[in-house]
């Protein structure tokens, strides 16, 4: 049976937010550098990764209201 994956909150450099679906953080982080490699504009913070919970997710999302 496989582990569920974790969604993974974190923040870009100079502001930004996005999520990633992973087995470990490290995976996340490493997902979240390849998926934003190409844009010179958006840097991935990987201090910010964390665990996305329901309060955490939600404030996040109330900032596009």
């Amino acid at each position: 049976m496989n582990k569920p994956q974790t969604q993974y909150l974190y923040n870009f450099i100079g502001g930004g937010w996005n999520s990633e679906f992973a087995h470990t953080k490290a995976q996340a982080i490493k997902q979240a550098k390849n998926r934003w490699k190409g844009d010179g504009g958006l840097k991935v913070d990987p201090n910010s990764f964390r665990k996305s919970t329901p309060t955490d997710y939600n404030n996040l999302l109330s900032l596009f209201y």
